[in-house]
């Protein structure tokens, strides 16, 4: 019946959601379905045309690629304003705002892109923005190995590139998260907090650095740090319990048993399924005398995880609460 030392906090799918800004992906688990056609002038499909989804401006969002017809679709999606690119060898981006909703179907967005013209010998170099900043075709191209490495988990390549754009747009607050991102996946949890920071610095209303900053200040047993950083986290955008179960694991290991049980019960409200909230919330109600409530919670652990790590331990209390 002792304390554990905390669980890892990330996982592969934190880091899908952290494409853009790590994030424990907060456009997906929604309802909306949204499909269309890629076209050409002549009204012809455009096989293989690139379409990047983002969510109210975040960086994460999914990518997709027209099939022989020309057509697109997705489903899954959170309800709000999306921003869509459409991009195709030899064609002109085409940029578009939409906004999405649950409720009712959505019309299919179909777009025609236009035939890129020959440039002329003389033409200046292509100018390109990012973040309202013009960039140079280096930075771009950088930017552009690096989200092709991190999608393939290669963040050592990934974060080489980042940072290497970073020197030209060194305020770019999305760049800043990718690149803390790379450093997570390559097991530097010091400098993933370190740029998370710089990141939220840059962009103090985005909640995505915060969430990163807090789960990884648990994750190394920094309780004040880590519940300073989530609270600068709306609870609405706290979608798993993980950091509330940590939270509550530090606290037991600190003595503070009645906030470990408000944290646990926290953790179980935001993800019901969160097996161990359970088990961890019971050893709280052991300590507070809640004898029926500890019963309850262990009996729900063993329901969600018969044979989880703490099962026989939960059976072995189960008979000393009967």
């Amino acid at each position: 019946m002792g304390f554990r030392t905390l669980s890892p906090l990330l996982s592969a799918a934190l880091f899908v959601s952290l494409a853009g800004s790590v994030s424990a992906q907060e456009w997906r688990g929604g309802r909306v379905r949204v499909e269309g056609f890629v076209k050409n002038e002549k009204g012809e499909p455009i096989e293989g045309a690139r379409v990047h989804l983002r969510w109210k401006q975040h960086p994460d969002g999914p990518d997709l690629v027209t099939d022989k017809k020309g057509k697109w679709a997705m489903l899954g999606l959170a309800s709000g304003a999306w921003n869509i690119d459409f991009e195709a060898p030899g064609y002109q981006t085409r940029q578009i705002a939409a906004q999405l909703k649950e409720t009712e179907r959505n019309p299919p967005i179909d777009v025609q892109l236009q035939a890129l013209q020959p440039a002329p010998a003389a033409r200046e170099q292509e100018q390109i923005l990012v973040g309202g900043s013009r960039i140079s075709k280096e930075t771009s191209e950088a930017i552009d190995k690096a989200n092709a490495a991190f999608g393939a988990k290669k963040y050592a390549e990934a974060r080489e590139n980042y940072a290497l754009a970073l020197t030209e747009i060194p305020a770019n607050a999305p760049l800043l998260m990718r690149l803390a991102a790379s450093y997570y996946g390559e097991g530097n949890f010091e400098k993933a907090i370190q740029y998370a920071r710089l990141a939220a610095d840059k962009d103090p209303q985005d909640p995505t650095p915060w969430r990163l900053i807090a789960e990884l200040e648990l994750q190394g047993g920094n309780l004040e740090a880590g519940q300073a950083a989530l609270s600068r986290v709306p609870e609405d955008k706290i979608k798993d319990g993980q950091p509330y179960l940590n939270i509550g694991i530090l606290l037991l290991n600190k003595k503070k048993t009645s906030e470990a049980e408000a944290a646990l019960s926290k953790a179980v409200a935001v993800q019901p399924g969160l097996a161990d909230a359970y088990y961890m919330r019971a050893l709280a109600r052991i300590q507070l005398k809640k004898k029926s409530e500890a019963r309850a919670d262990l009996e729900k652990y063993l329901q969600l995880a018969p044979n989880g790590t703490e099962a026989r331990d939960a059976r072995d209390m189960l008979k000393t609460l009967s």
